[in-house]
Formats: structure tokens, C-alpha cells, sequence
């Protein structure tokens, strides 16, 4: 990909930019990859979710003459809460979990420092620094972390929409 925005950069007379090999680059390269990985699941998810809310709903909304907005607003929106409020609590059971395998291919000497993060870290303390119980303690806890984060986010989303996944 970066060699097709190098071309586009030539082609305005700049000079190519390695965006592999510079820290600076690296979380924008990172985040705009997880984005672009995530955006096409999620896409699917959402949609199969719209598929079934009836369209005798729409229809009628407009006859009465609600816009696209208020349609989205009134139907589309509730009839989906349920999805978000389920999709919105693993998302955030996976707050401290990263992409490892992106960031640990992306994670090449010059930039290593930068992409740096737990589940890296762990991998080089245990496995290749031989700390097999740091990296399982540091593990597990990250692991306590994300299951108390789960609770409470499920005890948030079950007051306030009165979804849950327990």
C-alpha cells in the first residue's frame, strides 16, 4: 500500500516516505489498518442487525413525513439498540487487547520501541527472554482486567437499555 502512496507523492514531486521505517508513522499506520480491518465486520454485523426491523415501520414514517433523518433517528436506532449495546460491551472486554500479530510484524527495529505494548512485551519477557511466570502473571492480570471491565460495562449497558449479555 505505502508504495502506491510513494507514487502519489513522487507524482507531486516529493520524495518517497518510509512509512515502515519511521516511529512517527507507525500508530497512524496501525490504527488506519485496525480501522480497515474492523469497519468491514462491523458493517456486516450492523446490517444484518437493519434487516430486521420491519419496513412497514419506514413506510408508514413516511407517509407521516419524517425525513431520513428522523427515520434513522426513530427506527433504525432502536431497533438496532440491542446490537450496539451487545456489540458496545465485548468491544470494550477488548480495551487493553491489541492486534498482536499487526503490531508485532509491524514492530521491526527502528520503530520496536514505538509499537511497543502489553501483549508484545509479554511475548518478549516470556518467550524470548525465558520469564514464563512474568509473562503468564502479567497475562492473567491483563486478563482479570478485561473480565472486570466486561461486568461493569454490562451492568452499565443493563440499567441504561436494559440489555445484557448475562
Amino acid at each position: 500500500m505505502h508504495t502506491h502512496v510513494n507514487n502519489i507523492i513522487g507524482f507531486f514531486g516529493n520524495e518517497p516516505i518510509q512509512f515502515m521505517g519511521k516511529a512517527e508513522y507507525m500508530w497512524q499506520l496501525a490504527v488506519i489498518s485496525e480501522v480497515w480491518k474492523e469497519v468491514g465486520w462491523s458493517s456486516i454485523i450492523y446490517l444484518a442487525a437493519l434487516t430486521s426491523i420491519d419496513t412497514q415501520l419506514y413506510e408508514a414514517a413516511m407517509v407521516d413525513g419524517a425525513g431520513k433523518f428522523r427515520r434513522i433517528w426513530h427506527i433504525s436506532l432502536p431497533g438496532i439498540k440491542g446490537t450496539i449495546a451487545i456489540l458496545l460491551i465485548l468491544k470494550i472486554g477488548s480495551l487493553f487487547a491489541s492486534n498482536f500479530d499487526q503490531l508485532y510484524l509491524l514492530g521491526t527495529p527502528p520503530v520496536r520501541d514505538v509499537v511497543e505494548v502489553i501483549d508484545t512485551y509479554v511475548y518478549r519477557a516470556s518467550l524470548q527472554n525465558m520469564q514464563y511466570s512474568f509473562g503468564t502473571a502479567v497475562g492473567f492480570f491483563k486478563s482479570v482486567i478485561n473480565v472486570a471491565l466486561v461486568l461493569v460495562a454490562n451492568q452499565v449497558v443493563k440499567k441504561t437499555t436494559g440489555e445484557s449479555l448475562l
